[in-house]
This record gives structure tokens, sequence and C-alpha cells, in this order.
């Protein structure tokens, strides 16, 4: 499994968090881990990296139900971005939801490299295709 420099975890459930970050630390993914508490401050986020030119997340582990916005309303304004951000960033859909309309849906976006169930586990994280 190759690791990279950063990664973003966009979940509202603050003990998901926790665990995810852990589990990130453990496998040795990422040297940074940027916790995003909902979609939308993940967007704000990444559209402050494109109009500054900075570097994104290479790799965003995405929940799919959270209030407000959930995972496909971000993946629908993530699709809107700039080409050069859209193509260094990949996603990955972390979901309780065992629903296979969810997963296809999740993996019709070109930046959804997987779709995985929680928990998220080393194991699963190997398993990246990153």
């Amino acid at each position: 499994m190759k690791s990279v420099h950063t990664v973003a975890i966009i979940e509202d459930n603050p003990i998901d968090v926790f665990i995810n970050t852990r589990v990130i630390e453990q496998a040795e993914l990422a040297e940074e881990i940027l916790p995003f508490n909902s979609a939308r401050e993940a967007l704000n986020y990444l559209n402050s990296c494109a109009e500054l030119g900075s570097m994104p997340p290479e790799l965003i582990i995405l929940d799919i139900r959270m209030p407000d916005m959930d995972g496909f309303d971000f993946l629908e304004a993530f699709e809107t971005m700039p080409e050069t951000l859209k193509q260094y960033v990949k996603i990955v859909m972390l979901s309780s939801s065992l629903d296979p309309v969810d997963q296809s849906r999740a993996l019709s976006h070109s930046s959804v490299v997987a779709f995985i169930s929680k928990p998220l586990t080393r194991d699963k994280i190997l398993q990246f295709p990153i």
C-alpha cells in the first residue's frame, strides 16, 4: 500500500472521526490528517486550495449520511471544481449503508475510487486503490 501526504476525513460523528484518525495513523496511510465535521467545511477548504494554488489532500474519506449536506451533495459540488484539483484527489466513500443503490451511485462519480462499509479498519485501508 502506498501512503499519501494528506488525508481528509469528512464525517459529522466525532467518535467516528477519532476512530478513523487512529486507524489511519496506525496504518501509516498519511503524514497529515485533516478532519472536517461537515461536507460544506471541506468544500470551503478545497475551494481555498484551488484559489490559492495550494495542494489539496490526495485522499478524502467521505461519509454518506450527514446533516445539511450529505456525501452525495458533496460529490455533486466536487464535480464543479477545477479539473486540476479533481484529478489530484481520490475519494473513498465510507458508509454504514448496505444499500447497493448507494454503492453504485457513489461509484458512478469518477473521483470515487472505493466504497467501503464502516467501520474503517487497517485491512480495508490496505485495499484502497491509491
